[in-house]
C-alpha cells in the first residue's frame, strides 16, 4: 500500500469516529444549551476548560512520547521493550494524575472566589471534574499507546464512538430524572470510568501487557526527557485553546461564557479534519525521519495538507456565509454570536491548513522549537485577549484566538521549510483554491434566496450545494494521481477509479 492510500485508510477510520464523536458532542452541547441556558452552559465550559488544562499537566506529554517511541519498534521482534515504555508511561501518568486531582480539589474554592466571583455550584462541578483526571489521563495515555502500534481503530473506538454516546446518554438520563446541576456534573465522571475501564482491556489485548509489568515498572528517564518539553507545549495550546472561555470567565460572566461556547464548539468542528490526517501523518513522520528519508516525508507533508485544505473549504464556507442559521441550532439567544463564529472559523481554517507542520516538527525530533513557538505564541494570545476583552468583550476574544492561531501556524511552515527543506506551497493547492473561490461565490449568489427558510432547510440546501459544488469544480479541474489513491484508500468510488 502506497503512502496517499495508507494515510486515506487511518485516517478514514479515524475521520469517521471523530465525525461520528464530534456530532455526538456538538448535538450534546446544542441540547444542553437549551436545557441548561446560557448560565449552566458556562459553569460547564468554565470547569470544563479548567479540567482539560489540568490534565495536560497529568500526562506530562508522555501521550506523544509513547507514541513516538511505540511506532519506532517492531512489534513481534521488540514486545518486551514496548511493554516496559507503555508500563512506565502508565505508571508515571498514575502518580502525576493523582496527585493534580488532589491539588485541584483542595484549591477549587481558592480558584472559585478568585477568579470565577466564587459561585458554589462552579466549585461543586471542579471537584466533580477532576475526580475524572486520573481516569481520562490513563484512557488518553492507553489509546496514544495504541496508535504507537499504527492501529487507530481501537483509540477512535474508545474515544470517538464510546465516551461521546455515553456523554450523550447520561447527560439526557440526568436532565430526565435528577436536575439540572448533575447534567453538568455526572456525565463528565461517567464517561471517564466506562472510557477508562474499555481502553485499558484493549491496550491490554494489543500489547499483551500485564498489572504485574505496570506496578513493577521503573521511569523511563529517555522517554520523560522526550516528553516533558511537550507537555509544556501541550500547555500552552491548551491554555491558548482555553484561553477565551478562562479570560471571558475572568472578565464577564458565565452568561456571557455560555452564550461564547457553543460558537467556539461549533468552529471547533473543523479540528475533527486535523486530527483524523494528523493521527496517522505523526507517526509516519517519525518513521521516515528515523529512516532518513526525506522525499517521503516531504511528499507525504505537502499531500496532507492539500487534502487538509480541500476537505476545510466546504465546511468553512457554511459557518462564514450562515452563522446565524447555524447557531440557532443551540437556541435564539444563541444567534448573537454570529459574529463570533465567523471570527473562529476563519481561526480553526487556518488551523487546519497549517496544522500538518507542527507535528514534522515535534516528530522529527525538534521539541524544544515547537516549545518555543508554544511559549511566544500563548504570550500573544494572553496579551491580545488581556487588552481585547474589556474593550470588545466575546468579540475581542474571538479577534486575540484568530490572531494567534494565525501567527503560530504560518510561524511553524515557515520553519519546517527553513529546517527540513520541505515547501508548504506548490501547485496543486491551486485546484482545491479555485474550486473553493467557485463554491464560496455560488453560496453568496443563493443566500438571499435561502435565508428566509427554516433553518434545517436552509442549511440542507447549503450544505448540499457547498460540497456539490467545491467537489464537481474539483473534478472538473482534473485530480491529481495521489488524489486518487486518497479516494482509494478511502473506499468510496474505488471501483469507479479501478475501471479508469
Amino acid at each position: 500500500m502506497n503512502i496517499a492510500k495508507k494515510v486515506a485508510k487511518e485516517s478514514s477510520i479515524t475521520f469517521t469516529g471523530l465525525l461520528y464523536g464530534n456530532l455526538n458532542r456538538y448535538l450534546y452541547t446544542a441540547l444542553l444549551a437549551r436545557w441548561v441556558g446560557p448560565e449552566f452552559l458556562g459553569i460547564y465550559s468554565i470547569a470544563n476548560s479548567i479540567m482539560l488544562i489540568s490534565e495536560v499537566f497529568a500526562k506530562m506529554g508522555l501521550e506523544t512520547g509513547i507514541m513516538r517511541f511505540v511506532s519506532r519498534l517492531n512489534p513481534k521482534v521488540d514486545k518486551e521493550k514496548i511493554n516496559l515504555l507503555i508500563s512506565s508511561a502508565f505508571k508515571m501518568t498514575a502518580i502525576f494524575s493523582l496527585a493534580i486531582m488532589i491539588v485541584l480539589i483542595i484549591s477549587s474554592g481558592t480558584i472559585i472566589d478568585n477568579y470565577f466571583s466564587g459561585q458554589p455550584i462552579l466549585k461543586s462541578v471542579l471537584i466533580i471534574f477532576a475526580i475524572a483526571i486520573p481516569f481520562n489521563s490513563l484512557t488518553i495515555i492507553s489509546a496514544f499507546a495504541t496508535q504507537g502500534f499504527k492501529r487507530l481503530k481501537y483509540k477512535t473506538i474508545v474515544t470517538q464512538f464510546l465516551n461521546p454516546t455515553v456523554l450523550l446518554l447520561t447527560m439526557t438520563l440526568c436532565y430526565w430524572f435528577i436536575s439540572k446541576k448533575y447534567t453538568i456534573m455526572i456525565p463528565i465522571l461517567a464517561t471517564g470510568i466506562i472510557g477508562f475501564i474499555v481502553m485499558v482491556m484493549v491496550l491490554k489485548n494489543v500489547s499483551g501487557l500485564k498489572n504485574s509489568q505496570i506496578i513493577n515498572s521503573q521511569i523511563n528517564y529517555e522517554l520523560l526527557k522526550f516528553s516533558y518539553p511537550l507537555m509544556f507545549v501541550t500547555i500552552l495550546q491548551t491554555l491558548m485553546h482555553w484561553m477565551d472561555i478562562l479570560m471571558l470567565g475572568y472578565f464577564t460572566d458565565p452568561i456571557t461564557v455560555g452564550l461564547y461556547h457553543p460558537a467556539a464548539r461549533t468552529a471547533g468542528l473543523l479540528q475533527a479534519l486535523l486530527l483524523s490526517f494528523l493521527s496517522i501523518y505523526a507517526p509516519l513522520v517519525s518513521q521516515f525521519h528515523s529512516q532518513g528519508d526525506k522525499d517521503k516525508l516531504a511528499n507525504t507533508y505537502q499531500l496532507v495538507s492539500r487534502w487538509l485544505l480541500i476537505f476545510s473549504i466546504p465546511i468553512s464556507a457554511i459557518f462564514i456565509l450562515f452563522p446565524e442559521k447555524v447557531l440557532l441550532l443551540f437556541g435564539a439567544e444563541y444567534a448573537k454570536s454570529s459574529q463570533i463564529l465567523v471570527l473562529l472559523t476563519i481561526a480553526t481554517f487556518t488551523q487546519a491548513i497549517f496544522g500538518a507542520a507542527g507535528p514534522t516538527l515535534s516528530m522529527s525530533g525538534h521539541t524544544k522549537l515547537v516549545l518555543y513557538n508554544s511559549i511566544v505564541t500563548f504570550v500573544l494570545n494572553f496579551c491580545l485577549n488581556i487588552w481585547l476583552i474589556p474593550i470588545y468583550g466575546v468579540l475581542g476574544a474571538a479577534i486575540a484566538t484568530l490572531a494567534s492561531l494565525s501567527f503560530v501556524g504560518i510561524l511553524r511552515v515557515i520553519e519546517v521549510y527553513f529546517i527540513l527543506k520541505i515547501n508548504f506551497l506548490n501547485l496543486k493547492l491551486i485546484k482545491p483554491l479555485l474550486s473553493g473561490l467557485v463554491c464560496y461565490s455560488l453560496l453568496i449568489l443563493i443566500k438571499s434566496s435561502i435565508i428566509e427558510y427554516n433553518v434545517f432547510i436552509t442549511l440542507s440546501i447549503a450544505v448540499f450545494t457547498s460540497i456539490f459544488v467545491f467537489g464537481f469544480f474539483l473534478f472538473l479541474l482534473r485530480l491529481e494521481e495521489e488524489d486518487k489513491d486518497i479516494l482509494k484508500g478511502l473506499n468510496f468510488l474505488k471501483g469507479i477509479l479501478n475501471k479508469k
